[in-house]
């Protein structure tokens, strides 16, 4: 009886250990997202929101508070895709002809007066169409590099300034929906934000930032948009070949910050056949 007592305690000893909580890595992220499963991510469709849903299990592995709609991590919007490519999208209410996109977003409460953006689009080409340099039959478009990539460090910086000491500022970590289609996602945060504007310092984007080649050459756009920023991108280079470029408004989700008059940067590492 005594034996079976230990036995049964033992038992149960074990069962109640904790697995210690899973260290993800860039390449895991990137795997996932740019998974043939996914199926290339495109706007408003099940596998965008599987890698929506994916994202909100790892901004709850680290610790985010939701920042998105209704106590969650998600921003809905709705738009009706546009036949006249030089016409702006609308965004209108849901009916069956309409797509919608999901932004996830997390923050990080430093209790600061300020809050810094750190944002990266998560969505891409789905099966090809529109956009895609694909000429052949429809196939994945699975964006490892556009923009798991950058997703993955989004991440990755997100946990960081979660366990670090920078406390001087609050951070918004934000994954856009519907950038491959008109930077839609960061267009609608912009001008229906889930923060205070005007209490954000700068943004930081990050597209495409997995294909550093050997000449370590790192392209910044967005620094004319604040006096500091080649100062400060020169004075903490720990070997990148910089190429500064000012203009604050291009091809990805910085754009949509800059217009609301908030200085951004905008990392890339350059165009490749993939």
């Amino acid at each position: 009886m005594k034996y079976s007592f230990w036995l049964i305690f033992l038992v149960a000893a074990i069962s109640c250990k904790q697995e210690p909580p899973r260290v993800y890595t860039l390449q895991d992220d990137v795997s996932f997202l740019a998974s043939d499963s996914l199926m290339g991510r495109e706007t408003g469709t099940a596998n965008e929101l599987m890698a929506a849903d994916y994202l909100v299990k790892r901004y709850e592995g680290i610790g985010l508070t939701p920042a998105g709609n209704a106590g969650t991590f998600f921003q809905t919007f709705t738009f009706k895709p546009k036949n006249d490519p030089h016409k702006e999208v609308e965004y209108v209410e849901a009916s069956d002809s309409t797509i919608t996109g999901t932004n996830v977003i997390g923050f990080i409460d430093n209790k600061a007066e300020k809050t810094v953006v750190l944002g990266a689009h998560y969505d891409h080409l789905g099966m090809g169409g529109q956009g895609s340099l694909h000429r052949g039959d429809a196939a994945i478009h699975n964006g490892a590099d556009d923009n798991a990539s950058g997703v993955a460090v989004l991440l990755q910086l997100a946990k960081q300034l979660k366990e670090g000491e920078l406390k001087g500022n609050n951070y918004l970590i934000m994954a856009f929906s519907g950038e491959e289609i008109g930077l839609l996602g960061s267009n609608y945060f912009s001008k229906n934000p889930t923060i205070d504007l005007d209490k954000v310092t700068y943004m930081i984007n990050m597209d495409m930032v997995g294909r550093l080649r050997d000449s370590k050459v790192l392209s910044v756009s967005g620094t004319g948009t604040a006096p500091i920023w080649p100062q400060v991108l020169n004075a903490n280079n720990p070997g990148f070949e910089l190429v500064l470029k000012e203009s604050g408004v291009g091809p990805s989700d910085h754009t949509s910050f800059y217009l609301q008059d908030i200085p951004v940067l905008h990392f890339f590492t350059g165009q490749h056949e993939d």
